[in-house]
C-alpha cells in the first residue's frame, strides 16, 4: 500500500530557524515501511506549502492510497488555527479519492471533530498497533479497537486499544524521509514514552501513560547511527523526561564512553529525577544541556497543580548541574492556576537566585487531555487547542492580567540588568551572533519557541 505522511502547514508557519525533524511523524514511517508499505513523507509546514502545492505533489510526484495526517502526536508544534488548513487537505485528499487517517491528541480528546474535519478515520492513543489493525481491516472498521469512523452519518468511536507499543522493537526512524538540510544541526531522537508525573497541565501521562523507555543498548544504537550516518554533532532527546531511569541513563552514558562516540547530547528532566552521579557521568559521555520544568517559584501553586518537588531543593539542584558544567533551560507558566502577585514575586525571586542559562517563559497552554483543560471546559468555552499564546487567556479576577504582565516587565527589567537578552520574536534566532552578551555567553528569556543547540560544544 501506497502511504504519504502529512506534517501539516502551521499558522504562521513555523520558523525554520527553530525546526527540527519531526521525529515522532518519522518514526511511524519507518515502522509501516518496515510493515512492507511504500511510504513518502510531506512536511508543508517546513516547505511553507499550502494546498495548491499538496495538490501538485500528488498529481505530479506521489498518488497515494492512504493519507496519514498528524496533529499534536508527540511533539506540540501547531496552534489550533492549523486545524483550518487540515480541514481544507482532507477536503482535497477525498477529491482525489485519498483515504486519510489522522492521529494526535486531539483526534483522541475530541473524537467528534471528525464532523468537522471530515477525515475517515482517527487513532486514538498511540499509533503503531492500531494503524497496523486498520490496515488489514480495511472494510471491517468495527473489529479495530481505538479508532473513530463515521458509518453514513454516524459517528462510530470503538473502545480503547490498551495494548502498548513495545518501544523496543521499533525501527530506527529513517532520517531519509526528509531531507535533513531543512531543519536545524540538532538531531532528534524519542527513546522513551510517557511520564513519571501527572501535572494538570501536561497531557503527557493520560495520553501515553507511564514511563516507559528504550533499553541503554538501543538508545545508544541509534545515536551512534545519527554520527556515523550523518555526521550528527547534536542531538537532543525529545522524550519528556529522559532522565526517569537513572540507571538506564547510567548505561547509556557508559555505553558512549565505552564506544568512544564524539557527540553533545541534551535532554529534558524532572527536578524529582536528579541524581548527582548520574548527571556527572552524562556530562562525560558528552551531554551538555538540560532542561527542567519548574513552571513557578510557588510552592502552593506547584502542589495546587499536581506538580511535587520542593522549590529550595530545585534551586539547589540547579545550581550544583551548573557546575558540572551543563547549560541550563528553565520554563515557567506565568499564569498557572491559583497564581496571585506574592506567587510570582517567588517565581521572579527564584529565576534571580539560580539564573538559568535559558528561560523560556509561557502563558498557560490549554491543551486537550490535561486536567486544567477538563477542568476549564466545564465553566468556559474553549478552543479545540490553544498553544504558544503570547498573552494569558483567561482573566483572574484576584491577580488581572494586567497585574501580571507589570511583573513580568520588572523580571525583565533584573534580566536585562545581568545581561539577559529577551526574545520575543523567532526571527532574533537566525543571528546568534547578536544575542551574545559582553562576555561572550548567550543568556536569554524568551517568550516565544526556543532554539536548542546553542552553545553546547563548551
Amino acid at each position: 500500500m501506497e502511504i504519504l505522511l502529512i506534517n501539516p502547514p502551521n499558522i504562521p508557519f513555523s520558523e525554520s530557524e527553530l525546526l527540527i525533524e519531526p521525529i515522532d511523524i518519522l518514526g511511524i514511517g519507518t515502522y509501516l515501511q518496515e510493515q512492507k508499505h511504500k511510504v513518502n513523507f510531506l512536511d508543508m509546514d517546513c516547505r511553507k506549502l499550502n494546498c495548491d502545492d499538496l495538490t501538485k505533489y500528488i498529481n505530479n510526484i506521489f498518488m497515494p492510497d492512504i493519507a496519514v495526517i498528524s496533529y499534536d502526536y508527540h511533539i506540540p508544534l501547531h496552534t489550533d488555527k492549523a486545524l483550518k488548513n487540515i480541514s481544507k487537505i482532507c477536503t482535497l485528499l477525498k477529491e482525489n479519492n485519498i483515504k486519510i487517517i489522522m492521529i494526535g491528541k486531539t483526534v483522541t480528546y475530541n473524537p467528534n471533530i471528525i464532523k468537522e474535519i471530515n477525515f475517515d478515520i482517527g487513532i486514538i492513543g498511540e499509533v503503531e498497533n492500531t494503524i497496523i489493525q486498520v490496515l488489514e481491516e480495511n472494510s471491517n472498521l468495527e473489529n479495530v479497537k481505538g479508532i473513530v469512523f463515521q458509518k453514513g452519518n454516524e459517528i462510530i468511536i470503538n473502545s480503547s486499544n490498551q495494548e502498548k507499543c513495545n518501544l523496543e522493537e521499533l525501527p530506527i526512524p529513517d532520517r531519509d524521509l526528509v531531507d535533513l538540510k531543512d531543519y536545524i544541526e540538532v538531531r532528534s531522537i524519542l527513546t522513551s514514552r510517557g511520564c513519571i508525573n501527572k501535572c494538570d497541565f501536561c497531557p503527557t501521562y493520560n495520553y501515553w501513560g507511564a514511563w516507559r523507555g528504550k533499553s541503554a543498548k538501543r538508545v545508544v544504537e541509534e545515536i551512534e547511527y545519527l554520527v556515523k550516518n550523518y555526521n550528527s554533532k547534536k542531538i537532543i532527546f525529545l522524550d519528556d523526561n529522559a532522565t526517569a531511569d537513572n540507571n538506564r541513563m547510567k548505561q547509556i552514558s557508559n555505553i558512549i564512553l565505552e564506544k568512544k562516540i564524539d557527540v553533545r547530547l541534551g535532554c529534558l528532566a524532572s527536578i524529582n529525577t536528579y541524581d548527582k552521579e548520574t548527571f556527572e557521568l552524562m556530562h562525560k559521555a558528552g551531554f551538555r544541556w538540560i532542561h527542567f520544568g519548574i513552571e513557578t517559584g510557588s510552592q502552593k501553586v506547584l502542589e495546587a497543580n499536581n506538580k511535587s518537588f520542593d522549590i529550595e531543593y530545585a534551586k539547589s539542584i540547579i545550581k550544583e548541574v551548573k557546575r558540572i558544567g551543563f547549560r541550563v533551560r528553565t520554563s515557567f507558566i506565568f499564569d498557572l492556576p491559583t497564581t496571585k502577585h506574592e506567587d510570582m514575586q517567588k517565581t521572579i525571586k527564584f529565576i534571580l537566585d539560580t539564573e538559568p542559562d535559558e528561560i523560556r517563559g509561557h502563558f498557560l497552554s490549554l491543551r486537550l487531555g490535561t486536567t486544567i483543560y477538563n477542568n476549564l471546559s466545564k465553566k468556559n468555552k474553549l478552543p479545540i487547542q490553544y498553544i504558544h499564546s503570547n498573552k494569558p487567556l483567561l482573566e483572574n479576577s484576584e491577580y488581572t492580567n494586567s497585574e501580571l504582565l507589570q511583573d513580568i516587565d520588572i523580571l525583565v527589567n533584573e534580566l536585562e540588568k545581568r545581561d539577559y537578552k529577551i526574545v520575543r520574536n523567532v526571527k532574533e534566532w537566525e543571528d546568534l551572533e547578536k544575542l551574545r552578551n559582553k562576555d561572550g555567553k548567550i543568556k536569554f528569556l524568551s517568550f516565544c519557541p526556543s532554539r536548542y543547540g546553542i552553545d553546547w560544544e563548551i
